[in-house]
């Protein structure tokens, strides 16, 4: 919120001193990283530097747009390791001996605070550095983002130092002041100590009035995160309202109020679930306050909350557990998983194992806490997840092998017998599976869990049982063949050059002795290339299918 007051007064100035197209561009970009349009701000972002390397530019243009561009990734979307690596690198050279200190890039510093109103810039963006802190934005925020998205408790050390550090940079009042405040109750939070975190706001917010600042609205998410934590659930609410009622007036109106009225209704879903789950509230009442899952899609930072309400509202009766639920679920855990943020990978897809072991999808349930184990070794401090992830694997072994209803052989046979209306992808994959165990080899059924498996979003799981058949048998081209078209499903460009390496090994082993001739094998059309993974777009988010195939 600070941000946006501070951004209106800076862009003012700028248009009254003849900047019309480059406050434009800013406010533009601001609002396309708070609603995580990463790939649109780095298409923009090389004409909008220009710009804001003019002479008769601000020193605070160039390093607030670089901001901008990895705030869209480590906000809306939720970015971890993906983008640890800059942010790091940004804060290094921020903070460096010799480093220029937010008062001297030219940053309108001396805004006011009730009107925002900025003064005129004292230095050029000609010459700025792009990784300089200003009061709109320190270069510790996206790092303490990352940190706090890969593991949040498991960084807690790393997140008070730098938020620390960044603190005794800003001044009261300002939007950087107002992110790092939030960033360090944040971390008390993770720290298992929510009491301290609302101390640390209320002083906070002490120390921006004696500034003559306001305190924002913003503040209220940190309340609430921190009064969660407590099992204060009627006191977040209350602050939640108060977020919902001022949003017209704390947020301008488009994608900032927007994005503020998504979180707060992402948090309504989630406490009012756990109430209905602990029978305080209605449960209908808390289904109807869950958002659209298309938001959460959207915006992969509000994916927690959402699974969090979903499985709360699923053990009141209130919301359906079915295939497209974990789906969905499976999707988001992926997301996580490929963006290296660690923790909410786990947490999503131990959320996705319980409930496919509730309805019975035990390969989708193996599946998940196949990822949840590879995520429990990329965190600290996972005592209590991993005793989670133990209890979900004992509930999912109390439910024993599938038994098959026919012979393995017999078993496509059946579901190709299936009616459109009584075809459940995670039943197939279960029989599918079940069968393989029978025969290993079969290339069919290969093929068939391939195509299920990319229905579930477990295209990746699906091509792991490929790779032993295809290993001892580069000759099966059936098989073969069913992995490329996982792989290629999956956006798996790795998987894909493994293929051609087996493949191609294989072939010159089989090379037949001198004066023996045999029919050469077609090559791979060359149009059967995998398509890079968009860094706002993985695989993982696709959208599952609408229909389901049968299995074949």
């Amino acid at each position: 919120m600070a941000m946006w007051r501070w951004l209106a007064g800076a862009v003012g100035d700028l248009r009254a001193q003849g900047g019309a197209d480059l406050a434009e561009t800013l406010v533009r970009l601001a609002r396309m990283a708070v609603d995580g349009q990463a790939a649109r701000i780095a298409e923009a972002l090389p004409e909008a530097l220009r710009a804001a390397r003019a002479d008769t530019a601000p020193a605070w243009a160039p390093p607030l747009l670089a901001h901008l561009a990895l705030d869209a990734r480590t906000g809306a979307r939720a970015e971890g390791e993906t983008a640890l690596h800059e942010a790091l690198a940004r804060l290094r050279a921020a903070h460096a001996p010799g480093a220029a200190p937010p008062e001297h890039t030219g940053a309108p510093g001396g805004a006011d605070p009730e009107s925002g109103t900025a003064p005129a810039p004292a230095a050029s963006g000609a010459d700025a550095p792009l990784h300089a802190c200003t009061p709109a934005a320190c270069a510790a925020e996206p790092v303490l983002a990352c940190y706090a998205t890969i593991d949040g408790p498991g960084h807690v050390v790393e997140r008070a130092t730098i938020a620390a550090e960044g603190l005794a940079h800003v001044r009261p009042g300002e939007p950087a002041w107002e992110a790092l405040v939030l960033a360090r109750a944040d971390m008390l939070v993770d720290d298992e100590r929510p009491e301290e975190a609302v101390r640390e706001l209320d002083l906070r917010a002490a120390q921006a009035r004696a500034a003559g600042r306001d305190v924002t609205l913003g503040y209220a998410f940190g309340y609430v995160r921190a009064l969660r934590h407590q099992d204060r659930h009627a006191e977040a609410l209350a602050a939640l309202e108060r977020v919902e009622a001022g949003a017209a007036a704390a947020w301008p109106a488009g994608a900032p109020r927007a994005a503020a009225l998504r979180r707060a209704r992402a948090e309504r879903a989630r406490l009012l679930a756990w109430l209905a789950r602990a029978g305080r509230v209605a449960a209908d009442d808390a289904l109807a306050a869950l958002p659209d899952p298309r938001e959460a899609d959207a915006h992969p930072r509000l994916r927690r909350a959402w699974a969090e309400a979903a499985e709360h509202l699923v053990a009141c009766g209130a919301l359906a557990n079915d295939w497209r639920l974990g789906v969905r679920l499976t999707g988001w855990a992926r997301y996580f998983e490929h963006t290296g943020a660690h923790r909410p990978c786990l947490e999503l897809a131990l959320v996705g194992a319980r409930l496919a072991t509730e309805r019975g999808a035990r390969w989708a349930a193996g599946a998940a806490l196949g990822r949840a184990r590879r995520a429990l070794g990329r965190v600290r401090r996972g005592a209590d997840l991993a005793a989670d992830l133990e209890e979900a694997a004992r509930d999912l072994a109390a439910r024993g092998p599938v038994a098959l209803p026919v012979p393995a052989a017999d078993v496509l046979g059946l579901l190709r017998r299936q009616r459109p209306e009584d075809v459940d992808p995670e039943h197939q994959a279960d029989l599918v599976a079940a069968a393989l165990e029978h025969r290993p080899h079969d290339a069919s059924l290969l093929n068939a869990l391939g195509q299920v498996g990319r229905t579930l979003q477990l295209a990746d799981v699906a091509a792991a049982a490929h790779w032993p058949r295809v290993r001892s048998a580069p000759g099966d081209q059936k098989a073969a063949l069913s992995l490329l078209e996982t792989l290629l499903h999956d956006n798996d460009t790795g998987g894909v050059r493994a293929l051609v390496r087996v493949l191609t090994e294989g072939a010159l082993h089989a090379v037949p002795p001198a004066g023996h001739t045999r029919a050469a094998a077609p090559a791979a059309p060359a149009a059967e290339v995998a398509a890079p993974v968009p860094d706002d777009s993985p695989a993982a988010e696709r959208d599952p299918a609408a229909t389901v195939p049968a299995a074949r």
